[in-house]
């Protein structure tokens, strides 16, 4: 009895199964994404700066933005 397998059912009318995204996920992944890779550039700067002119005080905040890009 192959009833409950529509798609090998010869004859019946049987539907096609599509594999789709949902929108709303897909955008809301891509806005973490970019806000992801900001926060790395953000904190890269602050290292870049902070070795530059021994600023220590801005590791703290590098840190800070490394984690909120993880």
């Amino acid at each position: 009895n192959c009833s409950y397998f529509k798609h090998f059912t010869p004859g019946e009318s049987s539907e096609i199964f599509e594999v789709t995204t949902q929108k709303e996920y897909s955008i809301s992944a891509a806005a973490i994404a970019i806000f992801s890779v900001g926060f790395a550039i953000i904190g890269t700067i602050c290292v870049l700066f902070s070795f530059g002119k021994k600023r220590d005080y801005l590791l703290k905040p590098a840190s800070m933005f490394y984690t909120f890009a993880g």
